[in-house]
């Protein structure tokens, strides 16, 4: 205690060149008891440690975010150059800058979790090497009151990256797909779901197919009460077909008891015959749209509408519960950062504690991909394969930290 100030340092007095950093830390009451009872306020949400050590841990989370998107979107840029520079045809002028930041949410969304870790282990470290962290413990508070800044931060993350980056990823990814589409010549995706049916466009040289179903079933390849609009020269409407059925075989699409219109008004009933096609019973299986290029808000109704139409919606619920789940992985993320990194004050131990902490990472991104796939082949339900690794993760955090708080 200092005798003229009443000041009373919760850290090591050796710490001097942290004077600046530890004011925070201090208290103005001469006896102990009132020191612990005006500063343990300052934990409370929102009280003045608490936004200290929040806005601390946000820091060092956007600085790892920041490097790990610049870095690998520099990769990514780099290799489309390559891909660009070996073609043989002529391609429309590239804006990579542009391409770049259009994947930029895309990278968020791969790289997040190992932001949130690597930052939660930079700043819990740096917390440790100013004795911060002693200080906080040293005024008796428990370690979830110690750590309720970083985890809340972690939970903020995570939210907002589910309610703000991913529908604003939705747009830029449309974008950058239809840019890709452009440069390397890929064919626009000729299926959709809407809450009319299935649509398909099937293009063969000057004439063009547009569909539209009831319900599609993928094990037969076929189209429920199709309605075919026959196209030539891609404008001119030339019949419209009307069938029970119609099935996608090697020899075209084949169309129960059909229907033709022509233009004029005339009707003809056909029987069975088979119109040319391009697609395979494999293009009957995918919707066309990768989950990520749908915002979350609109992943429900897009699901119901393709389990109406009949075609498998596995993809897509397990991006919807994984997304959902997003921030209670962080703060599980976030725990383990804590219990590996603040139980290892040795300066000769950081390079095993950095280690451990790229071997926690590697077995979560396995364990979410084991999870993955159990719920892609229907082994387990999908809400189960996208919400376990979140839920093991936070409550191995939660177990290991009340066990170490009880030490």
């Amino acid at each position: 205690m200092d005798q003229q100030s009443g000041c009373i340092l919760a850290l090591d007095p050796s710490q001097h060149s942290d004077t600046h950093r530890h004011r925070l830390l201090l208290s103005s009451q001469p006896k102990t008891a009132g020191i612990r009872g005006e500063d343990m306020s300052q934990f409370a949400p929102f009280g003045t440690l608490f936004r200290y050590f929040a806005f601390r841990f946000i820091g060092w989370i956007c600085l790892c975010l920041f490097s790990l998107v610049s870095i690998i979107s520099l990769i990514q840029t780099i290799e489309l150059v390559r891909r660009v520079s070996v073609l043989t045809r002529d391609v429309p002028d590239v804006n990579y800058v542009a391409m770049a930041l259009l994947n930029i949410p895309n990278v968020m969304h791969m790289i997040l979790p190992f932001a949130i870790l690597s930052g939660a282990m930079l700043c819990f470290s740096a917390w440790n090497r100013s004795n911060e962290f002693v200080a906080v413990r040293g005024f008796g508070q428990s370690i979830w009151a110690a750590l309720g800044p970083a985890l809340f931060s972690a939970f903020l993350f995570g939210m907002l990256f589910v309610t703000v980056i991913n529908p604003i990823g939705a747009v830029t990814s449309t974008l950058h797909e239809a840019q890709m589409a452009k440069i390397f010549g890929e064919s626009d995706k000729s299926f959709s779901v809407s809450a009319d049916g299935v649509w398909l466009r099937d293009k063969i040289k000057d004439r063009q197919l547009i569909i539209r179903g009831d319900a599609l079933n993928t094990e037969m390849a076929s189209i429920i009460n199709p309605v075919v609009y026959l196209y030539e020269n891609n404008i001119q409407l030339k019949a419209i077909y009307r069938a029970n059925v119609m099935q996608l075989t090697d020899k075209g699409w084949m169309l129960d008891q059909a229907t033709r219109w022509h233009t004029d008004g005339r009707q003809k009933d056909l029987g069975s015959i088979i119109l040319p096609t391009r697609l395979e019973a494999l293009d009957l299986r995918q919707s066309g749209l990768l989950p990520q290029s749908i915002s979350i808000y609109l992943l429900p109704s897009f699901i119901s509408s393709l389990e109406r139409a009949g075609i498998p919606a596995v993809q897509y619920r397990f991006h919807l519960y994984k997304m959902l789940s997003t921030p209670l992985l962080m703060v599980g993320i976030a725990m383990l950062a804590a219990r590996v990194t603040l139980t290892n004050t040795s300066r000769g131990r950081r390079a095993r504690l950095f280690l451990r902490g790229a071997l926690l990472s590697i077995v979560i991104f396995i364990f979410s991909y084991f999870m993955q796939v159990l719920g892609s082949s229907m082994r387990i339900p999908m809400s189960v394969a996208a919400w376990t690794p979140a839920t093991v993760v936070s409550l191995l955090g939660a177990i290991i930290l009340a066990r170490t708080d009880e030490s």
